[in-house]
């Protein structure tokens, strides 16, 4: 139980740093904490349940482009967190394609950084 208020804390928190680093991405009201963090639930239930759905459709186009198209995917479900985050009323917004493939990027690296931070990540040895 434990460990998972600590995901939601730090997706919450990478998702913070989303919203002031890329333009384009914002979560409404911004100085709500508690909006970061049902959006954190939303994005962790996206990524728990459509995610491997998704990566498992597009693992062709992932091996012929070498990888590359699981960035496209990543942005996809960021974009397809926003649009259920606008659905249910959280305040997710995100403004096309580009921000939500820079989004993902910066996402997947701050939530690396905080999880190794807070050790639920180790690191490689």
């Amino acid at each position: 139980m434990i460990r998972l208020l600590l995901s939601i804390i730090t997706t919450a928190i990478a998702l913070f740093f989303v919203t002031r680093i890329v333009p384009g991405i914002s979560v409404s009201p911004a100085d709500d904490p508690w909006a970061f963090i049902w959006v954190a639930v939303l994005f962790m239930a996206v990524n728990a349940v459509v995610s491997p759905v998704a990566h498992a459709i597009g693992t062709p186009l992932t091996v012929l482009t070498l990888g590359l198209f699981a960035l496209v995917i990543n942005a996809l479900l960021f974009m397809f967190t926003g649009w259920l985050s606008g659905v249910l009323g959280l305040g997710l917004q995100v403004d096309g394609f580009i921000a939500a493939l820079i989004g993902a990027v910066v996402m997947g690296v701050a939530t690396w950084v905080l999880g190794l931070v807070t050790g639920m990540v180790a690191p490689r040895r």
